[in-house]
């Protein structure tokens, strides 16, 4: 008589049934798991970006990096992220150089698992990160051939307070000293050289909507000597309506900073004026806070941007 080997068999199939069940779970887990943790990625993203932002603008409303963690983990809680509740852990760090903050939020909290805690993963870790730049702008992409004194600040900040601006007077000073002047220049890399404007260098500014690489404090500038200059007037008044990065200095034609300005009215002849004001608050995509540029001032532009 043959011998029966079915229950063998029965055995050798639940055992592989077995098997293949808990890579079911697992995969399953997997799955399910790491798409709710995904998620909770991306909200983690979004608090680390939060919280990084906000200590920016705490260190530039303030000027004291001692402000900064505070907002940051502040922020954070704000949404739901505290720190030492529920397993979460945000960490600030900070670096300020030349003017400008660096504030790096990490946000880590565990993911807790369903299927895969059957597996014996109960939980793993979540760690997102997030660097915000904030601080007084020291480099201007697109400047106007335009600058004024920053006697010109606080008066002519905002829509209210539009103004005219005249030229400087007839003789050598060409350098912005009143609130109400301004004068046209150029920008040239600070290489010890002579940087003298003329009309026809500052119109082709003008025409191609400001200067086409990144100026710094650090560059020269070279104010136009006194003239007629009504084609500059005429040219410029294609902006009327838009804003643009302006240049700042002080009674030497030293650069302390760059502005926004938004232009009014600009009109040659006998009048040779432009109208306008200063913007403020505001964070342009063209003011930049560059390494090595020098150390700018407020004047109503403060960058504040993730730079991770």
């Amino acid at each position: 008589m043959g011998t029966k080997h079915g229950g063998r068999e029965d055995g050798q199939m639940l055992v592989i049934f077995a098997i293949c069940l808990v890579a079911i779970i697992a995969m399953t887990g997997l799955v399910i798991d790491g798409g709710m943790t995904f998620v909770q990625r991306r909200e983690q993203q979004n608090v680390a970006d939060a919280a990084a932002l906000a200590g920016a603008y705490a260190y530039v409303n303030s000027n004291n990096a001692g402000d900064a963690g505070p907002a940051a983990q502040a922020a954070a809680a704000a949404n739901g992220y505290t720190s030492g509740a529920d397993g979460v852990t945000v960490t600030v760090t900070t670096n300020v150089s030349a003017g400008a903050i660096n504030v790096t939020a990490t946000v880590t909290k565990p993911h807790r698992n369903y299927f895969s805690g059957i597996m014996g993963f109960v939980s793993w870790p979540v760690t997102t990160t997030a660097t915000a730049q904030g601080g007084m702008p020291n480099g201007a992409l697109g400047a106007m051939p335009v600058l004024f004194n920053k006697k010109a600040f606080p008066h002519a900040v905002g829509k209210d307070a539009e103004m005219s601006f005249d030229e400087p007077g007839v003789g050598s000073e060409d350098v912005p000293q009143k609130a109400g002047q301004f004068n046209w220049t150029v920008y040239c890399t600070a290489t010890g050289n002579p940087c003298n404007a003329n009309s026809n260098e500052v119109d082709n500014l003008i025409n191609n909507k400001g200067h086409s690489t990144l100026v710094t404090l650090n560059d020269d500038i070279g104010p136009i000597n006194a003239g007629a200059h009504a084609t500059l007037f005429s040219d410029l008044a294609a902006f009327v309506g838009q804003e643009f990065p302006v240049a700042v200095v002080d009674d030497e034609g030293n650069l302390d900073g760059w502005a926004m300005f938004h232009l009014t009215g600009s009109v040659g002849g006998s009048t040779k004026q432009i109208r306008g004001y200063f913007v403020s608050p505001v964070n342009h995509a063209n003011l930049k806070i560059v390494q090595g540029g020098g150390t700018g001032q407020n004047f109503g532009d403060v960058p504040v941007r993730l730079t991770n």
